[in-house]
């Protein structure tokens, strides 16, 4: 089975988090796509982030009509922050024999060196890497392949053959910073998420100032 991982804080996911989900399982034929919410990203506060509760249901509500979509709870339920090499461990475990794609953007990516083990994350996954305004992607950490919009890649089984592959044209275009500004000032986010998380996120008043 193919999976690929979409992790993140999600707060909150948005249309560009899922058109990029949906352009990955296209790309390679992914059987599964699990996103993968932060309990509390390392380098972050946890005072600084919605609850993983609220984030969670968020990301289920996105992703609850499309069939390959999954989201894991391997991170929230740790209670506390969890590497990204601990999570491609855990989940190598979890679904033995399958394929690993690890998705991310070229703002992530560039800092990696600075991630935990992160030289034995290339030897758990195949990377994305996903372009992010105002973040080139850097060549100088691994060999890439840069992928156009219609093209198919086959994942090899061959640990060996374990590859970075770049999407310059699929970008992000929503920012969850703005969302939460938009939220603050009581003003309806649902041009960027789908309507049913922009209902959650008034309901529950996140990003209120008050709340």
């Amino acid at each position: 089975m193919k999976i690929a991982i979409l992790g993140g804080t999600f707060d909150p996911v948005h249309n560009g988090h899922l058109t990029v989900a949906r352009s990955v399982v296209q790309a390679f034929d992914i059987d599964e796509l699990h996103f993968v919410p932060a309990f509390c990203p390392p380098h972050k506060h946890r005072s600084e982030v919605t609850s993983p509760f609220h984030r969670f249901a968020m990301v289920a509500l996105a992703t609850a009509s499309d069939s390959c979509f999954r989201v894991s709870a391997i991170e929230t339920d740790t209670l506390g922050p969890r590497y990204s090499v601990d999570t491609l461990g855990l989940m190598h475990q979890q679904y033995q024999e399958s394929q690993f794609l690890f998705v991310t953007g070229t703002d992530m990516y560039g800092e990696i060196e600075e991630w935990k083990d992160y030289a034995r994350l290339f030897a758990l996954a195949s990377f994305v890497v996903v372009h992010r305004p105002g973040f080139p992607m850097r060549k100088d950490i691994a060999r890439f392949e840069t992928l156009e919009p219609e093209m198919r890649i086959s994942l090899s089984e061959s640990a060996e053959s374990r590859s970075v592959y770049y999407l310059p044209w699929l970008h992000q275009e929503a920012s969850s910073t703005r969302i939460r500004e938009a939220a603050a000032l009581n003003q309806d986010p649902g041009q960027w998420v789908p309507r049913e998380v922009a209902l959650y996120i008034q309901r529950h008043r996140l990003y209120q100032t008050d709340h």
